[in-house]
């Protein structure tokens, strides 16, 4: 990290003043680190950048939203959409909601022998919603 990323850190963390706090910039830290990772993937993806004439057809349109689940529970994100639908996200894939940790998870839990219903009900208790494609496991 360079100084100056060090300097705002700290500038943040002198505000912190309890546990919940933290855990509130965390997650918006998290949140925003990755919406910003995916506008970064899209920047290279229409041929173009951001706030140019478009080259060709395809060009940027607007956002989706999609709520990720992952060890920290929920979280709602924006999604940068191309025109022609040909985006294809590698930090958010399309029609994922779980991160692959949580996957790798629920997968070494089933190498080990847990019961699929087992599997399903501690991500049920842990994280409050059970993923559709998780049933198939």
């Amino acid at each position: 990290m360079n100084n100056k990323t060090e300097k705002l850190l700290d500038a943040l963390i002198d505000q912190i003043e309890d546990g919940a706090e933290f855990e509130k910039i965390q997650e918006a830290l998290k949140k925003r680190g990755i919406q910003s990772l995916l506008r970064a993937e899209l920047s290279g993806h229409p041929g173009y950048a951001e706030g140019q004439r478009p080259i060709g057809t395809n060009m940027r349109n607007g956002y989706s939203e999609k709520t990720l689940k992952n060890q920290d529970g929920e979280m709602r994100i924006k999604v940068p959409r191309d025109r022609e639908g040909s985006f294809e996200p590698v930090i958010v894939p399309k029609h994922k909601s779980i991160s692959q940790k949580l996957t790798d998870c629920i997968m070494l839990l089933y190498a080990k022998g847990m019961s699929n219903a087992d599997i399903i009900d501690f991500v049920d208790h842990s994280y409050g919603d059970t993923p559709s494609n998780l049933s198939s496991v």
